[in-house]
């Protein structure tokens, strides 16, 4: 049973930060609606980035391979030597975008809204994405990461940050440990929860991920 005094602060941090959090929402939504398929793969970049290193790192990095469209066009060793020179796993997430990036051009010739129209579902979509083992870098927690950042509702982006609390608010037991298999269940959990404490889920994980960082990135 979760913690009155707890389910109270996670309220109020809500309500503290409301504006921020709405506003980061609806330009996630603008991406997918008037976005082109450019802007959408620059989000893609960043969430291949963004895993297992700080969000402002990740920002940072993607930021200077975006410019005037470098990561469209680069090639791989290109791509490598421009990531060498702020951020530390640059020839494996160099791959990944590189390789994704052909990919998505020789599969869906680069129309990425063709790629996540193939399914209604965002939770398929999701499990689709994560499970292509042509886009390189999205597992589970990207995939989620990257679809609410273009706009998609309903799912939870998994971090160590999200984890963390759900087991200081006894969502989840202290020794759970995340995996492909159990992400859907822990996933269903927070799911619930939102509409206990009538967040909705995007919201939700801005709202945690600011109350373990005291920021709020995207």
């Amino acid at each position: 049973m979760i913690d009155n005094k707890k389910f109270e602060k996670i309220i109020s941090v809500f309500n503290e930060q409301k504006e921020i959090i709405n506003n980061k929402c609806k330009n996630f939504k603008n991406i997918l609606k008037s976005g082109k398929s450019e802007d959408i793969f620059y989000e893609i970049t960043y969430c291949i980035l963004a895993a297992g290193t700080s969000a402002e790192l990740a920002l940072k990095t993607n930021e200077n391979i975006i410019k005037e469209g470098f990561v469209l066009n680069a090639n791989l060793s290109e791509l490598v030597k421009e990531l060498k020179k702020c951020y530390r796993f640059y020839n494996v997430r160099g791959e990944y975008i590189f390789n994704t990036r052909e990919y998505l051009k020789l599969k869906y010739s680069f129309d990425i809204k063709k790629m996540l129209d193939s399914n209604n579902d965002p939770i398929a979509l999701r499990n689709q994405i994560a499970n292509d083992k042509n886009i390189r870098g999205l597992g589970m927690k990207a995939a989620s990461h990257f679809l609410r950042n273009i706009g998609y509702d309903n799912l939870a982006i998994l971090d160590i940050h999200v984890i963390s609390l759900m087991k200081d608010l006894s969502l989840i037991p202290k020794n759970v440990k995340l995996t492909n298999k159990n992400y859907e269940r822990i996933e269903s959990i927070l799911r619930k929860f939102s509409v206990h404490v009538k967040i909705e889920l995007p919201k939700l994980d801005l709202v945690l991920w600011y109350m373990k960082t005291g920021k709020i990135i995207k």
